[in-house]
């Protein structure tokens, strides 16, 4: 290369950087007191003002790629922990403000009102696909023009602010979460003025007195405590002395129960009436001139009752698989089997009932006889189901 030719791209070469400086800089406004800082635009101290008590995150601030020219703060994120209207456990919901352009012109093809105008078109595109479930409208007193778009999970906010365009971001949580977004994007737009900078709000963010906690919108999946039935209804004295006449039988003893709700708040609702009812048979037998008792246990728990039929099928289908009940039994109900420890499980309609007979587990006669019973005692109780 000759030494013309050299000379030639020594001063070619720096005015292209130069011009590549004053574009990122913003068109003139020469000095990083100039560049603008995410993170000084949404302070975290408007988000403890919206979220009074709990604890908010910085996660710090996101540099500018270098091809932009001088590194600012291009974007800031905060995480806030909030009560889950579900459990015990905290929830954490982001917030983002993100700057898309600042510094250039307002007019032009490349200009400020040009790039939010094909930013408005996109946005109208992608929640135009109603599987999307999307909402976008204009947003009225938010810097020069707003967006604001809504779905199940996020609120967004699109601003332009003269020379400054940028999104700001908020998780959904409560009804509070739409009117704090609009409150967080107001705050950015007032500390940024064209052909200035960052400025200082005139006002504060607006401040909540409390957060709101959403209420736990889940329905139950079992049915209310009065439509649980008496087990010792389903297996009455009477029930056990046509199947076990030849035997002893004890008085029922009956076991409560109760349906603990988990939520935020766990609530335990006893039920009214008893979910187990347990009957003791005994007999002597005279064997080789010596007396060998036998005895049976006899049980009716009532397992479930479901919300719906759908979910009874499900648990049926998780008792019998836990239980190993891979006998299937016609005439029970509308769904039953029995295991190989003569426990049968039978479902109808929202309801799971468990008829057991235990005894005999070493001798294979009073094994056999005990699930003879069994299956005679779960006709007279499938016949009692509603």
């Amino acid at each position: 290369m000759t030494l013309k030719r050299l000379a030639f791209w020594s001063l070619l070469v720096p005015a292209c950087l130069g011009a590549t400086q004053i574009r990122a800089q913003g068109g003139g406004m020469q000095g990083s007191s100039a560049l603008p800082d995410a993170c000084k635009l949404l302070p975290q101290s408007d988000l403890e003002a919206l979220f009074p008590g709990r604890p908010v995150v910085s996660k710090g601030p996101t540099l500018s790629p270098i091809y932009k020219g001088p590194q600012y703060s291009e974007g800031c994120m905060y995480m806030v922990k909030l009560p889950s209207p579900t459990s015990k456990l905290e929830t954490a919901k982001f917030t983002t403000v993100t700057i898309v352009q600042w510094g250039g012109e307002t007019e032009g093809v490349n200009g400020s009102k040009a790039t939010f105008a094909n930013m408005r078109s996109t946005r109208e595109k992608i929640v135009a696909d109603p599987s999307l479930n999307r909402h976008l409208e204009p947003a009225s007193g938010i810097g020069d023009e707003a967006l604001l778009e809504t779905s199940s999970s996020e609120v967004k906010v699109s601003v332009r602010k003269g020379d400054l365009i940028y999104v700001l971001n908020l998780d959904i949580y409560s009804p509070q979460s739409q009117p704090n977004a609009v409150a967080l994007a107001k705050q950015v737009a007032a500390r940024w003025k064209e052909g200035v900078g960052m400025v200082e709000a005139t006002a504060p963010v607006a401040t909540n007195n409390s957060v709101d906690i959403p209420e736990d919108t889940r329905t139950s999946s079992v049915a209310p405590v009065d439509q649980w039935p008496d087990a010792c209804a389903l297996l009455t004295p009477e029930d056990v002395r046509a199947i076990f006449g030849d035997m002893k039988i004890e008085p029922p003893r009956k076991t409560m129960g109760q349906i603990k709700f988990e939520s935020r708040i766990d609530r335990v609702e006893a039920l009214p009436k008893p979910i187990r009812c347990f009957y003791q048979t005994s007999r002597a037998d005279l064997v080789n001139g010596e007396r060998h008792f036998v005895t049976h246990d006899v049980t009716l728990i009532v397992s479930n009752v479901a919300a719906t039929p759908e979910l009874s099928k499900k648990y049926y289908q998780v008792v019998r698989k836990v239980g190993e009940a891979r006998t299937e039994l016609s005439g029970l109900g509308d769904e039953a089997s029995i295991n190989i420890m003569n426990q049968i499980y039978i479902r109808k309609g929202l309801l799971v009932v468990e008829v057991h007979v235990g005894g005999g587990d070493r001798d294979q006669a009073i094994h056999d006889d005990a699930t003879r019973r069994a299956n005679e005692l779960a006709k007279l109780v499938s016949a009692k189901l509603h």
